[in-house]
């Protein structure tokens, strides 16, 4: 498998030399472009596709620099006003160098993807994809090196089981009720003195009753939508995160956190949900599209 990778490598250096030597022709062609009123000289408006993103404008440095450094290549899409469709970099530079100009047959927009071994991007169509991965030719080997001595490899993600979020969920119970007597212990003494006084002992029973809610919610909103799990998930070394392995937002965290009730309506059977899943979710997983994955990085 070596001799492919070695092979990949020299035809992706041969083509970056190339594109080099095309974009510095190019920009030499534009920079070389005078106005004899001192009018300001022709730029360049470039927009260029990161995945499903669109990027720019950018100029004739920012070109340069995107492509030493490797963050684009003759692959990628560009698009610049007055092109009716978007076109690889290394056939805009080339037309550009020609004096041609775009066809007018449409050009679909290629999909890209970084890959998860060496963080380039290249089009999915000459890619490889595992479980959320996408793998460059050039990575294949050791990826799949990787995957059959049992390496945990990014984008792979491991679900967290029912027994391991139990234990989460102890830790972070003990946690909250230690938080809770801290609060309530002022309370109840302040609720036994005012028993005589009926509209004073109905207000510290309803801020007592409203406190039960609000700390629990803010302490799952904060850690989730800050760190990504609880103190009792850290603990546990798991983290929430989306479908796609991104990270939950504050708003997705709160509503998870309401989901949960929902969750332990009918004996709790949304939680054991996890046991059976191919994905270990629970109900409120499932309602806010949320995984529980191990993590070592926490």
């Amino acid at each position: 498998m070596r001799p492919n990778s070695q092979f990949y490598d020299k035809i992706e250096i041969f083509k970056f030399i190339a594109l080099l030597a095309d974009i510095d022709s190019y920009i030499s062609i534009l920079g070389s472009i005078s106005n004899p009123e001192n009018q300001p000289e022709a730029t360049m408006n470039l927009y260029y596709a990161e995945g499903d993103r669109q990027v720019g404008p950018i100029g004739k440095a920012e070109l340069q620099t995107l492509i030493k450094a490797r963050k684009i290549n003759s692959q990628t899409l560009v698009w610049e006003t007055g092109m009716q469709e978007w076109e690889e970099l290394g056939l805009f530079v080339r037309r550009k160098n020609q004096g041609g100009s775009q066809s007018a047959q449409p050009t679909t927009p290629m999909r890209q993807s970084a890959c998860s071994e060496c963080g380039h991007v290249f089009a999915e169509n000459d890619m490889i994809r595992f479980a959320d991965a996408w793998v460059c030719a050039t990575c294949k080997p050791i990826f799949v090196q990787k995957i059959k001595e049992g390496v945990t490899v990014a984008g792979a993600m491991e679900y967290a089981g029912f027994w391991i979020r139990f234990g989460a969920w102890f830790i972070d119970h003990i946690i909250l009720a230690i938080a809770s007597a801290i609060i309530y212990l002022p309370l109840s003494f302040l609720g036994a003195f005012s028993a005589d006084q009926a509209a004073v002992f109905v207000t510290i029973r309803l801020v007592s009753m409203i406190l039960n809610f609000i700390i629990p919610a803010i302490y799952d909103t904060w850690f989730v939508g800050k760190y990504s799990a609880t103190p009792g998930k850290m603990a546990c070394k798991l983290k929430v995160v989306m479908a796609d392995s991104g990270r939950v937002s504050f708003a997705r965290a709160i509503g998870r956190h309401f989901a949960k009730y929902i969750s332990g309506f009918i004996f709790g059977i949304g939680y054991f949900m996890a046991g059976f899943d191919d994905q270990k979710r629970t109900l409120h997983d499932r309602i806010c599209d949320t995984r529980v994955i191990r993590s070592g990085e926490i």
